[in-house]
């Protein structure tokens, strides 16, 4: 059974924490969603990483298998959103992104926002940074 890694947790797997690395060969494989790939890069390029470390980072995400967001997807995401907003939680949008393939893939999410405890449908695994 696969595993879904949020930003955090991907970012700690690439800086080889042995938590999330022990994580990753318990579930493996661990898999990113394209919501996941894109903060990674805005991040980077947030940073201002020069371009050598650029490539890095994209040839660190061809690595995974990429979840691509479906119909399905999206309506995980309208009916999680929806549902959040009516009790007061709003969490940010690539999240809701993040819990809606958790969800769709039926598999765990590692993560290290507690935001996403508040989505109980989901497998959480909990990483502190």
């Amino acid at each position: 059974m696969a595993i879904l890694v949020d930003t955090g947790a991907l970012e700690l797997l690439r800086r080889e924490s042995a938590l999330v690395h022990k994580l990753a060969i318990r579930f493996y494989p661990p898999v990113i969603c394209s919501h996941v790939a894109a903060e990674f890069l805005y991040g980077q390029a947030l940073s201002k990483v020069p371009a050598p470390a650029m490539m890095e980072a994209r040839e660190f995400l061809e690595s995974f298998e990429i979840l691509e967001p479906s119909l399905r997807t999206a309506s995980i995401y309208a009916r999680l959103r929806s549902n959040l907003r009516t009790q007061g939680i709003t969490i940010p949008d690539p999240d809701y992104w993040i819990a809606a393939h958790a969800i769709e893939e039926h598999i765990p999410l590692a993560t290290t926002d507690k935001h996403f405890l508040s989505i109980p449908e989901i497998d959480l695994h909990f990483l502190s940074k």
